[in-house]
């Protein structure tokens, strides 16, 4: 079986995320059936009929735990919920286990106090409304027909009036225009539409594919060697980060120096449409494969093409001497050397597990958590053996670190410290 690593972060980065549904499903204008839906937390009973929001207005909220966006909208819809409580029902849905949902809620101090039904383990509502990108969210009326299909920017308290004094008014449809992306099977293998003339290089490089994900896969066969690298829709910075990286260490945005005249070339701080009209025409997918003997050298020869596909920048990999967390022991005592055979690690915000790895994995799991601090996380530890180690904190919080770390002797202390840092400049 193939293993892969993926940037699951960049899922939902832009706002976006997705769900996967084949069927056509009810359209607006239908009349939705009566149905029951079961796995209901929050509720009197753990299940719900439509019919009991009968002459409300319905607007079902499709969400995901690993949906950022559809996360960030929970406070405003139950704020929301409690001005119209007479005339509007936001009901939750996502096809994620009551324990998934629990999990999040109980961990998330902004979530702690909603208490909205909301409808787990679903495939009913899923089947009438299919959709690719989440947040997604169904308007239906007190006559039970569709209203409206819409994303999260429609979901203000404007709109609500208006879709209350005037029902049959139209708001702007949400499209879901994303592509199917299997990460197992080769880009020009799949079907994105992408045409002869889109390709540039033979390794492969093509230029924007619409529809399609900004992200990364690593792709190792049984032996845990790599053998392809995917690059979906990747900007300069992106592409660059990745090539000059290897087996030890990923050069995450804190620990990426830009000395360039124009910066817009190769990243971005613009949201939403903008950003989307500047990866059109700033990113590329990159594509490369290489038999078992190469795969050793897969880093190398995806420098080599960037080198000679993008030759107005340089890139080269310094030590400097800049703010950093710095990963300690606080005694000799070794409570980190790991006493299992197998090597597994799971990660997600709240919780990390490393089992049989070096010590070089959980600092490289702390950059991707904690690079919204620009202040990169070094190894300072001069620990050599595999270690296991299990940390219940929120992983993007020095503080809640800290204190899970304690537990193992290790901690993060802010100081200057010298550390590997990739430099892009102008070529000139």
């Amino acid at each position: 079986m193939k293993r892969k690593i993926c940037l699951l972060a960049l899922l939902c980065l832009f706002g976006r995320a997705v769900a996967q549904n084949k069927n056509s499903g009810l359209v607006i204008g239908d009349r939705v059936p009566e149905v029951v839906l079961t796995g209901v937390i929050n509720h009197s009973s753990d299940q719900i009929r439509l019919s009991e929001y009968k002459s409300k207005l319905l607007i079902i909220d499709f969400w995901a735990t690993w949906c950022s966006p559809c996360i960030a909208m929970f406070p405003k819809t139950d704020s929301l919920q409690k001005k119209f409580a007479d005339k509007v029902v936001f009901l939750p849905v996502t096809y994620q286990s009551k324990e998934e949902v629990t999990k999040l809620f109980s961990k998330a101090s902004r979530l702690k106090n909603i208490r909205l039904p909301m409808v787990t383990g679903d495939k009913t509502l899923h089947e009438l409304f299919p959709h690719k990108e989440l947040p997604h969210y169904v308007w239906i009326g007190g006559d039970g027909v569709v209203k409206a299909v819409t994303g999260h920017h429609e979901v203000n308290e404007a709109t609500i009036k208006k879709m209350l004094t005037e029902p049959s008014q139209s708001l702007a449809e949400k499209k879901d225009a994303m592509k199917p992306y299997n990460p197992e099977v080769p880009l020009l293998f799949q079907p994105l539409d992408i045409e002869k003339e889109h390709v540039l290089f033979q390794s492969m490089l093509t230029r924007y594919v619409e529809g399609v994900q900004s992200r990364f896969d690593v792709i190792r066969d049984e032996q845990g060697s790599v053998t392809r690298i995917t690059m979906a829709n990747a900007w300069i910075q992106l592409l660059f980060a990745l090539a000059w990286s290897d087996e030890t260490r990923y050069f995450s945005r804190n620990r990426i120096v830009l000395e360039v005249k124009d910066p817009s070339g190769v990243i971005s701080n613009q949201e939403g449409a903008l950003f989307k009209a500047w990866l059109r025409d700033h990113a590329w997918c990159y594509e490369v494969i290489v038999p078992s003997h190469l795969s050793a050298n897969v880093f190398e020869i995806m420098r080599s093409d960037m080198t000679r596909l993008f030759p107005q920048y340089i890139a080269s990999v310094e030590k400097r001497a800049m703010p950093c967390l710095v990963l300690v022991r606080t005694s000799n005592n070794d409570k980190l050397k790991s006493s299992t055979a197998s090597s597994v690690s799971n990660a997600d915000a709240f919780s990390l597990s490393i089992t049989n790895s070096s010590i070089q994995l959980l600092v490289s799991q702390l950059n991707h958590y904690l690079q919204h601090l620009n202040k990169p996380v070094v190894d300072d530890t001069g620990y050599k053996g595999n270690v296991d180690i299990n940390l219940d904190a929120k992983l993007s919080s020095v503080d809640d670190l800290r204190k899970a770390l304690k537990a193992y002797d290790l901690d993060l202390i802010e100081k200057k410290h010298d550390t590997e840092v990739l430099v892009i400049r102008d070529a000139n």
